[in-house]
């Protein structure tokens, strides 16, 4: 629709401002938009230097209400695309999550497979064919002991302690399997980094931080509050971390692997 277009192409304004926090949004990802059972696809031109619409085809994604996401969509050669529902567009709060998908289709085209693939945990579920284990692994977000850990460690995280920070962070991981560990490490570092942008752009933009998910009951978002807190701690240590994603990784699996 028109005026999809439209404001894709005035979040694509917007976006020449936010280089500056980020060298990232240089780039330019497709928007695949979901609305009355029907995908509206949009592409960046060099020509125009602006969003031009694509096609629009039935919705064989079963794109959910609200939904969110960054994936590869097969209409559009299986490149990464962002992809959200007419609701993205609301306001500008809304619209902000535009681009926290960007950063996801950043971060897949230019680290995800070299560091997912380090991990045991991306193998296995390869094996059984459980294509959504990011979204529906079996953590153990209602274990006590965990849970405990996990408000812990969003205590002296808002304390800024660092030597606190590394000794709950140890804690937790060893109250996890070593599986359960790995989920939480890639979710931390892939979750929390495009929470941790998106904080900043809602900064820049004079929006309220998103911090969704610092208490209990915990759900996957705790990987995203959790993340974003720990890598704005990393980066405040050492600022070639904010762009240095695959060194990030490393520094956050410290812990993990001396716990």
């Amino acid at each position: 629709m028109d005026t999809f277009l439209e404001q894709i192409n005035e979040l694509n304004e917007l976006q020449k401002d936010l280089v500056s926090i980020h060298p990232l949004f240089a780039e330019h990802y497709p928007v695949v938009v979901a609305y009355e059972s029907l995908l509206y696809m949009y592409d960046y031109s060099s020509k125009t230097q602006q969003y031009e619409w694509v096609k629009t085809v039935p919705d064989d994604l079963y794109i959910p209400d609200e939904c969110l996401a960054a994936m590869p969509v097969h209409h559009m050669d299986k490149r990464m695309c962002a992809i959200v529902t007419d609701a993205a567009f609301k306001n500008l709060e809304q619209k902000v999550y535009l681009f926290h998908e960007y950063v996801h289709c950043y971060v897949y085209e230019k680290y995800d497979e070299q560091i997912v693939n380090r991990l045991k945990i991306k193998h296995k579920m390869d094996q059984l064919k459980r294509v959504t284990w990011e979204l529906d692994y079996e953590f153990p977000y209602e274990d006590e002991v965990v849970v405990e850990r996990i408000n812990s460690l969003m205590s002296v995280m808002k304390s800024k302690d660092m030597s606190q920070v590394l000794t709950s962070r140890m804690a937790l991981f060893n109250s996890l399997t070593e599986e359960q560990a790995e989920y939480w490490s890639w979710l931390e570092w892939n979750e929390g980094y495009a929470r941790y942008i998106e904080n900043q752009i809602r900064a820049k933009l004079g929006l309220e931080s998103n911090h969704i998910e610092d208490t209990a009951p915990f759900n996957r978002l705790v990987f995203y509050e959790c993340g974003s807190e720990y890598i704005s701690l990393l980066t405040k240590e050492e600022p070639g971390y904010h762009t240095n994603l695959e060194q990030l990784f490393d520094r956050m699996q410290v812990e993990r692997i001396q716990g």
